[in-house]
């Protein structure tokens, strides 16, 4: 394994506007981060942003970015692949590895390899041992616009052996303001992953049926019968084709975002600790609590260490893709 390598990410990232008359779309090369998605005949973005870049690197630390190389929870840093035990670096104060860990991809500045109104191409190579990870990887996001639709496609190649599950991690409120325990949402999925208090896997698949985590009907977030959610809801257990898997919608605005994608996982989190100053909100007003709602396609979280979940193993001879299609009206 090649000696770890950090990078600490500049603040001079160029914004990139996609824009085609229906969708407006404003994307920063720090952390291939979604700012902002505006649809037409409306003010305010869909989903949270700053207007300050250097609040990527904390309080909006994740907000928008494409996350990994391991996205989510991996327990204690703890990697077992092929027989050798990897040691990835925690997250504090989480006592876990954490989107790949302090220096994953959202705190990167990809290269812009193309870019036009429509769709832009972004590109971050990750070294051998860089975050602990074994192999060197070659990570490409394109995001492109399908009329009120925005596409983001993840594609990845290692040189050995590793593991790899990549999110996009915007933050959505529809309304652009307000609680997202308000919105109302529906989840494609039968089973879900209990968690322990510091949020790993138990390692349980539980069916939904009958608990507070049953979104299969379109209902409102806030519930009296559960704390909240940091969920990984069970779509599949191999990729699939692209398909519908979740419905949001603003109770203000009526906007409706319908989720596609061809991952086996859907983590939703409802915001909990979001905080950020008035000034550097791209739409108005102060985010505090669950002031949105992060929708993350991935694989199920903490997979390397649970044999029955979705295999993240990537090999020198695959390919991985994730497609996730958000589609607004």
């Amino acid at each position: 394994m090649g000696q770890q390598k950090q990078t600490t990410a500049t603040l001079d990232s160029d914004q990139i506007e996609l824009n085609n008359g229906q969708l407006r779309v404003v994307i920063l090369p720090l952390g291939a981060s979604i700012q902002s998605i505006h649809l037409s005949g409306y003010e305010h973005s869909l989903v949270l942003g700053s207007a300050s870049l250097d609040r990527y690197l904390d309080q909006a630390k994740y907000f928008g970015a494409v996350v990994g190389r391991v996205a989510n929870r991996t327990a204690q840093g703890r990697a077992l692949i092929e027989n050798q035990q990897y040691t990835l670096p925690l997250s504090p104060p989480e006592k876990h590895h954490l989107h790949g860990g302090p220096l994953g991809t959202s705190s990167k500045n990809w290269s812009v390899v193309e870019h036009n109104l429509e769709r832009v191409h972004l590109q971050s190579v990750l070294a051998d041992g860089e975050m602990g990870y074994p192999g060197k990887m070659v990570v490409d996001v394109f995001y492109r616009l399908y009329g009120t639709a925005l596409e983001l496609e993840i594609l990845a190649t290692t040189d050995q052996l590793t593991i790899c599950n990549f999110a996009g991690h915007s933050y959505f409120n529809l309304d652009g303001q307000g609680s997202v325990l308000d919105h109302k949402l529906a989840i494609q999925a039968e089973h879900y992953l209990p968690v322990t208090e510091e949020l790993i896997p138990t390692g349980e698949v539980l069916a939904v049926q009958d608990t507070p985590f049953d979104f299969r009907t379109l209902r409102r977030i806030a519930r009296d019968d559960y704390s909240g959610l940091d969920t990984n809801f069970c779509l599949a257990q191999d990729k699939q084709p692209l398909r519908d898997v979740a419905t949001l919608i603003g109770p203000l605005t009526g906007i409706q975002m319908s989720l596609k994608t061809n991952e086996t996982g859907l983590q939703i989190y409802d915001g909990r600790h979001i905080q950020l100053a008035q000034e550097h909100n791209i739409n108005h007003g102060a985010l505090s609590a669950y002031s949105g709602l992060a929708m993350e396609a991935q694989a199920w979280p903490d997979a390397i260490n649970h044999g029955h979940f979705p295999s993240i193993l990537l090999s020198p001879k695959d390919r991985y893709q994730q497609i996730t299609r958000y589609c607004f009206s």
